[in-house]
């Protein structure tokens, strides 16, 4: 057996499942095709074709003359007299039409002279056709025929009965209606039958072939124009108002047509509802042109045959309920309002230029229902599924319980279901908590990838990892991009190694990655890889404070240790000596000098590694300077040089971490001391300004090079004129660590005319850092 496609949601779909559906669905369609919403529904999509077609010209076969308000205005009231009405029939005659219908009942006599006068011009013009109808009243007569003086007189009556619908709307009329004498043919049908003879083989009782006589009784379906309204320019029948002709007017456009003498007049009650009506009911006289004029042009509106409807049913099920189930969700649904959209469009091309009308109502329930019937199907199957693999799941989790619960499902499915359903719910949820905790209190990052690359699992410190360095954490290649010291990853699976690892800088991080083939299971099938990713940053970080500390013991607070021990040394050769009056002091000086060094050092490497805070305080300025000034005198005074400090602001104040500040304000004169020219002065100057407070540091040594600049402040580096002074390059670095920590910039510039100038400049209000810049 052949599969048709596959359904996303319940597997492929067999032949046997097909037919299945499309018989189902077939059955139903026909049941609810016989209920009265789909015959009404039928009836309204037909009336929608006559609203849809073009405009049509004028009738080139029927002329109407209306009793219209006009001619009872003038003439008076109806009825009038019937030698008015003769009147009028010879006004009509002489424009010479082919034939002439008079929709007025003539059932009861006047006087002589008045019915004498009807009966000669109806017998004169030798083309007129008489109304007759069926009685409405239980006491008279069933037919209201014409007198029989008239009816001799005129070439034939017919009867100008019509089919109302539930709905009220009149859409079609019978060709004939039975009577005690046999079957009378239609009104419009012997108007017909007269102008075109051949048409006489509609009639009831004409012979159709080898003897054969008509005697069925059919009705015929009205294919209306549009309504006639006396305010449009172009109306569908060339219409004459009977007080026009009465008054000798001539109407030429009468001739050579079948004219229908009838009221118009909206006082009249002989109207019925259509589907062209809008506003107003359509006069009788009309329904009976329409009807003329379709059959003396030959487009006669026809039903479509039983076999062709239900062949029709039957493509459109089959197709709607193929393009369902093989196209499940919200692309289906769109699919098949097209199918409607195009189906109705058919529809309506046979009806305006085949003039064949075709039941629409079935094929919009086919449609309708394929949506559902189908969505069901998959449900059942789903069920039956559901319901096995429980069973399976629950065996292989609790074996032990099976044959009760079992024997439980015998009497209520449901309640097995419900049953197992908890408790494989409770297991299942135990596991996961578990698994989902240890998984995500992890600090490590941890990913499952399959083998086409699609991540499986990801914990949260994974999905972070990814998104700090932009990468897309939902394919292994997105991974991998990250560098290209890592391309062995795509392919661990498949080399069959056991493990790969692999230490990967990324911008500030530094980071360790593993990866791991994992063996099948059912959540990771083959070749699938297991990647974890640990930051070692800190570890890092770690190591290097510790270079860091290591280079600063051995050098920077080397100079005042070699100091304090030489003097230290001198006092104990030569305790008794002048020259060694000073040493206390200045042991002293380079005592505190080291201290602050040592302070400003540590609070930076606290700062960085987020375990000391800024201490944000109100301090002065002046103070902060005074005590840096008397920390370097002792250094400026023994590479005879001087320091001297300017302070440009109304307000002395600033809030920042007075230690941090200090700190990196004596680094900046101990460098100009350390690398400025003998005999020189540093300059301290300090501006205020509005939002911010400028600390600037200069000094008269040798000019530094414009492309060295831009590293002075980087960790190690060391400009090339101070390769004969020891140092490490540390002390910039700091000094630009704690400005940024401030919220702050620093800067550097160097010419032959003003020397160097170290400028850092602070907001006076505190102001919140992000991220600093190592």
């Amino acid at each position: 057996m052949k599969w048709l496609g596959t359904n996303r949601q319940a597997g492929p779909i067999s032949l046997w499942r097909w037919l299945r559906l499309n018989a189902v669905l077939l059955g139903l369609v026909l049941l609810v095709s016989l209920s009265f919403p789909v015959a009404t529904l039928n009836k309204k999509l037909s009336d929608m074709f006559f609203f849809m077609r073009p405009a049509q010209s004028e009738s080139q076969h029927v002329a109407m003359v209306f009793i219209d308000d006009a001619s009872l205005a003038r003439y008076g009231r109806w009825p009038w007299q019937r030698e008015r009405l003769a009147q009028l029939i010879n006004a009509v005659s002489q424009q010479k039409p082919a034939a002439i219908g008079l929709d007025v009942l003539l059932p009861e006599a006047e006087d002589e002279r008045n019915d004498a006068a009807l009966e000669s011009a109806i017998r004169s013009a030798k083309n007129v056709v008489l109304a007759t109808k069926i009685s409405s009243s239980p006491d008279s007569r069933m037919w209201i025929d014409p007198l029989p003086r008239f009816a001799g007189a005129a070439i034939a009556t017919g009867h100008v009965q019509a089919i109302v619908d539930d709905d009220g709307l009149c859409r079609s009329i019978p060709l004939e209606e039975p009577a005690a004498e046999g079957l009378r043919p239609a009104f419009a049908l012997k108007i017909a039958s007269f102008v075109r003879p051949e048409l006489a083989k509609l009639e009831p009782g004409a012979s159709v072939g080898e003897g054969i006589e008509r005697l069925e009784s059919h009705p015929l379906i009205i294919n209306f124009r549009r309504q006639f309204s006396p305010a449009e320019e172009h109306t569908p029948f060339t219409v004459a108002s009977a007080a026009d002709l009465l008054s000798n007017h001539p109407a030429p456009e009468l001739t050579g047509k079948a004219v229908l003498i009838g009221f118009g007049s909206v006082e009249m009650s002989d109207r019925l509802f259509t589907p062209v009506s809008v506003q107003l009911p359509m006069p009788g006289v009309e329904i009976n042109a329409n009807v003329l004029d379709s059959l003396l042009s030959g487009v006669v509106i026809t039903r479509a045959a039983i076999g062709w409807q239900l062949l029709l049913v039957i493509f459109i099920s089959a197709l709607s309920l193929w393009l369902v189930v093989r196209y499940p969700g919200v692309r289906s649904l769109a699919m098949l309002l097209g199918l409607l959209a195009a189906g109705y469009g058919g529809t309506f091309f046979l009806f305006e230029r085949v003039h064949v009308l075709l039941l629409y109502g079935p094929v919009i329930v086919a449609i309708v229902l394929a949506a559902p019937l189908a969505q069901l199907e998959n449900l059942l199957i789903i069920d039956r599924e559901v319901t096995v693999r429980l069973q399976q799941l629950h065996q292989a989790i609790s074996p032990a319980s099976q044959s009760a619960i079992s024997l439980k499902g015998k009497s209520s499915r449901l309640h097995w279901k419900l049953g197992a359903l908890s408790e494989l719910q409770a297991e299942l949820t135990s596991l996961y908590a578990f698994q989902q905790t240890l998984l995500e209190t992890m600090r490590e990052g941890l990913a499952v990838y399959r083998e086409d690359g699609k991540l499986s699992f990801g914990n949260a410190p994974w999905k972070t990892f990814c998104a700090k360095q932009n990468a897309t954490p939902d394919t292994l290649q997105g991974i991998t991009q990250l560098s290209t010291a890592w391309p062995e990853l795509a392919v661990v699976a498949q080399t069959g190694g056991t493990w790969v690892e692999t230490e990967l800088p990324l911008g500030e991080e530094l980071w360790h990655l593993y990866a791991v083939p994992l063996p099948w299971t059912s959540f990771a099938q083959d070749g699938a890889v297991m990647l974890i990713a640990e930051d070692i940053t800190a570890r890092r970080q770690r190591d290097q404070a510790r270079s860091e500390a290591l280079s600063f013991v051995t050098h920077e607070l080397r100079t005042p240790l070699i100091a304090i021990q030489g003097f230290s040394e001198m006092l104990m050769r030569y305790p008794n000596q002048a020259a060694g009056s000073d040493a206390p002091a200045t042991i002293f000086r380079e005592s505190n000098r080291l201290v602050a060094m040592i302070n400003t050092y540590l609070e930076v490497l606290r700062l960085d590694s987020g375990a000391r805070p800024l201490k944000m305080a109100r301090a002065s300025v002046r103070t902060m300077t005074e005590h840096v000034e008397k920390v370097v005198r002792p250094l400026a005074a023994a590479a005879r040089m001087t320091v001297r400090t300017e302070i440009h602001a109304d307000d002395e104040f600033i809030t920042c971490d007075e230690t941090l500040i200090a700190g990196a304000l004596l680094n900046l004169v101990s460098n100009a001391i350390k690398y400025g020219t003998a005999g020189t002065e540093v300059m301290m100057r300090l501006t205020s300004h509005e939002q911010e407070m400028e600390f600037e540091v200069n000094n008269a040594g040798p000019t530094i090079p414009a492309s060295e600049l831009k590293n002075l402040f980087e960790r190690f580096y060391r400009p090339s004129r101070s390769e004969a002074i020891p140092g490490w390059g540390l002390g910039l670095n700091f000094v630009r660590r704690i400005c940024q920590q401030h919220g702050g910039r620093v800067e550097v510039s160097s010419d032959e005319k003003t020397g160097t100038s170290f400028v850092f400049t602070l907001p006076r209000g505190v102001r919140e850092v992000s991220e600093v810049a190592q």
